[in-house]
């Protein structure tokens, strides 16, 4: 088990009560909200005025926001509605706030119908926010906009420690420091410190002498200014002295690309897509190259992929990573191809019943993302995806694409090369690869650890099975998958076998004995012999890529040899040491390792990679940072060699 501040299990909202005007009240902390009739007013006074906005953002192609206390909303709805009224074209805003008892949908809707001039902007917002609240990031955007939220819900002290962020602007809400001291501590202002620049303003309603001397001794400098209404007086400040903590061994460093001219993209799976299309959105020139005509022809082109969480009996980043990115990837995909049928993970031997068991036991996981289903259990938010109809949507949306093999790439002239045999055929400042196991190809010298696995589905009619398959209403998952009848057709996967490095490139081909073996995932069930009527099906093969950890690799890379040279002695513990940051292999960006749950985590790490290349606040948190980066397999080999 690890520990992180973001266990797998639900936050606890606040206890609210309401007064005469419609003001809510926070029994927990003994205060309230916003003051009645006056609130909206006051918050745009002390946070927006107050860090002089929209003047600041005025000329920036990016600007970023944080906030210590979400709450209801309203800091951000009021400046969703300063943003669209200045907000220039090309212009992107990052909104970030931490929530340690974040409201309920319900209790953000009856509190924000109290300020109709945000209504437009408080139903995206409702429109958008978690069913359910669990512990860590969850990102929002609001395209129409330009604008991204990522809400954070933990404690803020944990949140912020955690995020990958330049802030332009703070937000010192949340209740007093003499109603909630835990708060604002040393600990608070020494993570706003590390996450600001020189210039970053802060604005907050309190000038307890206590938050002064805080913002003092990291580098603010103080100013009271008016407050509003019988409030006399409030803070601002402005950063002008950095001192940034030394991490000691910073072997997972993030890094921007130095140069943001061109993208290439190599590699036309659901990763490399998904890439494609977030640079695209981002107003990035991007060409996406394939050996094939159309995206998605290969590993990805299975009709129906399915999209769920994936769990183990113990808090695991493995856990957390894969409930992140269901969570994600279920905002990412359109209504039009993305279908929640619900997944239904059956129990038919007792120690499947018993892992169930403990894993409602274990987690407090709401009943909105999974709870005991007949012989089973149902993630109710799950289904499956319309692979060809959603990377048809996304091809027609590019402006770039471009069918070529390309066998090597090259640095040269401040760009990379990708040739054709001797040949090149593209160049770009910046690439991307996400070409699968032909990664390994490409990169021959580069030491990763992933291994090629077989996978074959089968499909076949639903008239030609028994009517309880062919009715399912949700996929039916044991240790194989069935998928429900779509279009007359239903797919059985899938086979996950051992590939050997002679044949890792070849074109994978399917098995005559397919079928037969992947009805032994049903043998000794109930669904056995639902499948003796079925009279003819075809097949479908794929080499997917996975890791020694189960985890994908997204990240840049790194000089391997210079971090031998620099890390040689890290097996001895030397934790007092300070060791050089790593050499980034320049513009160069890896994404591989998928396995089966690609079309599960390719949109998050799509998001993920591109706040790195482009110095964007991370979707991820430090912790699941470290266990997805490229360099970990040789961070850890170096850390356990013997002495």
């Amino acid at each position: 088990m690890i520990n992180t501040p973001f266990p797998i299990r639900q936050i606890n909202s606040l206890d609210l009560s309401f007064d005469d005007s419609g003001s809510a009240y926070s029994n927990n902390y003994s205060d309230i909200y916003f003051q009645s009739g006056i609130g909206q007013d006051e918050k745009k006074h002390v946070f927006l005025s107050g860090n002089d906005l929209p003047e600041n953002w005025q000329g920036k192609v990016n600007y970023t926001i944080a906030e210590t206390g979400f709450g209801t909303g309203l800091n951000f709805l009021n400046t969703l509605e300063l943003w669209h009224k200045n907000k220039q074209a090309n212009q992107h805003l990052h909104f970030i706030s931490c929530e340690l008892h974040p409201l309920n949908k319900l209790q953000l809707q009856q509190l924000l119908a109290q300020f109709p001039t945000l209504a437009k902007y408080s139903e995206q917002l409702i429109s958008q926010y978690p069913q359910y609240l669990m512990y860590g990031f969850h990102r929002l955007h609001f395209e129409e906009l330009n604008v991204t939220l990522t809400l954070i819900f933990a404690d803020c002290i944990d949140a912020f420690e955690q995020l990958e962020s330049s802030i332009d602007a703070w937000f010192l809400d949340g209740f007093g420091p003499s109603k909630n001291p835990d708060m604002w501590s040393q600990r608070l202002f020494k993570a706003i410190a590390r996450l600001s620049h020189i210039g970053t303003t802060v604005a907050t309603f309190t000038v307890a002498r206590k938050i002064r001397d805080h913002l003092s001794s990291v580098g603010f400098s103080i100013k009271k200014i008016n407050g509003f209404g019988q409030k006399r007086e409030m803070l601002t400040a402005q950063l002008t002295r950095e001192d940034k903590p030394i991490e000691k061994q910073p072997w997972a460093q993030t890094f921007k690309s130095s140069d943001q001219n061109s993208y290439a993209v190599l590699g036309a799976g659901i990763a490399g897509l998904s890439i494609a299309q977030k640079l695209q959105k981002q107003g990035k020139a991007v060409t996406l190259i394939d050996r094939q005509k159309l995206p998605c022809r290969e590993t990805s082109g299975n009709p129906q992929a399915m999209i769920m969480p994936s769990f183990s009996l113990n808090d695991s980043i493995e856990s957390r990573f894969y409930l992140a990115a269901f969570q994600y990837a279920i905002r990412h995909y359109s209504d039009a191809f993305y279908h929640a049928t619900g997944v239904h993970e059956l129990a038919f031997t007792d120690k499947q019943q018993i892992w169930q068991d403990k894993l409602l036991c274990r987690f407090d996981l709401p009943k909105e993302l999974v709870y005991k289903h007949q012989n089973g259990l149902l993630y109710t938010q799950a289904g499956w995806l319309d692979t060809q109809g959603h990377a048809m949507n996304i091809f027609n949306q590019l402006h770039n694409y471009l069918q070529a093999e390309i066998t090597k790439i090259h640095w040269h002239n401040d760009q990379w090369h990708l040739y054709t045999g001797n040949d090149i055929v593209h160049s770009a400042t910046t690439l991307v690869l996400a070409n699968g196991i032909n990664i390994t190809k490409i990169l021959s010298k580069y030491e990763m650890p992933v291994t090629a696995k077989h996978g074959q589905i089968s499909y076949f009619k639903s008239t030609d099975i028994d009517p309880q398959i062919a009715n399912a209403q949700h996929l039916q998952l044991n240790n194989g998958y069935i998928t429900p009848s779509w279009n007359g057709i239903q797919t059985m996967g899938a086979t996950f076998d051992h590939v050997a490095d002679n044949d890792r490139y070849k074109k994978p081909i399917t098995t005559k004995d397919h079928w037969q073996r992947n009805l032994l995932h049903w043998q000794n069930t109930p669904y056995v012999g639902f499948f003796d009527t079925v009279l003819s099906h075809q097949s479908r093969a794929g080499i997917r890529v996975t890791t020694p950890d189960h985890l994908p690799i997204c990240g840049a890379l790194i000089n391997q040899a210079q971090f031998k040279k620099d890390y040689h002695d890290i097996h001895h513990g030397k934790h007092w040491q300070t060791y050089p940051q790593p050499q980034q292999i320049k513009n160069l960006y890896l994404l591989t390792g998928l396995g089966s749950r690609g079309f599960t985590s390719a949109p998050i790490l799509a998001e993920f990679l591109c706040n790195q290349m482009l110095g964007q606040t991370h979707v991820l948190d430090k912790l699941m940072q470290k266990c997805i980066h490229p360099n970990r397999f040789l961070y850890r080999a170096l850390s356990q060699q013997k002495t």
